[in-house]
């Protein structure tokens, strides 16, 4: 953490909230009035932030508001100070109302829940019950946007050439990739099936997420006939695809942890092993309480020694 003598620029939130509401609503007047402030004022604060940053953010005609290069590289920037500052204004907030220890925000894509529940949640309330927790089920790659804008304070995903450099990794366990069936498929006697006897199928995917890149590159490298005939967003539309005999269906091993279904089985795929890396990420470079550090702790190192064990 920065020491907080440090000179800081003279640049209020409010200022940066001015010119983040004025490139999302591109006119003068509309942004006034959401914010509830004079046009001038506006002007002013935006003239303020230009002269401390030391160039041109907005281009103003008569009809409308464009933001500059510089604007348009800046912007993100400015969204994630003010969704920084207002997690941290709530957590204050709660504490003073509450008198508990704040909210931990953990984010994590749906397959990874029967790692975490219901141990996790569990083992936080024993050592921080009066901590508020709040669990944010998502895509990995919306996951991987969370964890750099500082929304979620660590999250439980899986690693793939998308993940950023700014993020610290600590690698869990391998997960690797299976094909649901129908049990009547001829293909669903073998416990362990090559990824060529699925030429030729029609495969359902999921649409978001690294899981279908992670199988078209694998099919690509490997030069692998594989048509993702349907690519779907929820698990049970994957297993009705399946159920009804119009395609087999490539997922992780732990999307079907609690898979109990007496017409479909899971089929080990080999020949090439693909497998994903489950993994604890958080923000390399964001500051957080000794209380969120100790909670992070405590779950990399009980996760830890399940691995070893």
């Amino acid at each position: 953490m920065s020491e907080p003598w440090r000179r800081l620029p003279a640049l209020s939130l409010k200022q940066i909230q001015y010119f983040v509401t004025l490139a999302q609503l591109r006119h003068f007047t509309d942004t006034a009035n959401r914010l509830a402030i004079s046009q001038p004022a506006l002007s002013s604060a935006l003239r303020q932030i230009e002269s401390v940053l030391g160039g041109k953010l907005v281009n103003r005609t008569a009809s409308a508001v464009t933001l500059t290069e510089l604007g348009a590289a800046i912007l993100p920037h400015a969204e994630r100070l003010l969704n920084v500052a207002q997690g941290a204004f709530d957590d204050m907030q709660r504490i003073m109302l509450a008198g508990g220890d704040g909210t931990l925000r953990i984010g994590l894509v749906p397959s990874v829940g029967s790692l975490l529940f219901p141990a996790v949640p569990q083992r936080l309330a024993a050592h921080f019950p009066r901590l508020r927790i709040e669990f944010h089920d998502q895509t990995n790659d919306s996951l991987l946007l969370q964890l750099e804008n500082g929304l979620i304070d660590f999250g439980f995903g899986a690693l793939d050439s998308s993940v950023p450099d700014s993020l610290e990794i600590h690698p869990l366990q391998e997960d690797p990739f299976v094909v649901i069936m129908r049990r009547d498929d001829p293909l669903a006697e073998s416990h362990h099936l090559p990824w060529r006897q699925l030429a030729r199928r029609n495969i359902a995917v999921f649409s978001k997420g690294n899981i279908s890149r992670l199988v078209s590159a694998l099919a690509e490298s490997h030069r692998l006939n594989l048509t993702a005939s349907y690519q779907v967003d929820f698990l049970e539309t994957l297993y009705g695809l399946v159920r009804s005999n119009l395609a087999v269906a490539i997922l992780p091993q732990l999307y079907t942890t609690h898979l109990q279904d007496d017409e479909l089985t899971v089929v080990h795929l080999q020949q090439p092993l693909l497998s994903r890396t489950i993994a604890l990420m958080r923000s390399a470079t964001q500051s957080r309480s000794p209380l969120i550090e100790d909670c992070f702790q405590l779950l990399l190192q009980d996760f830890q020694r399940k691995m070893k064990a």
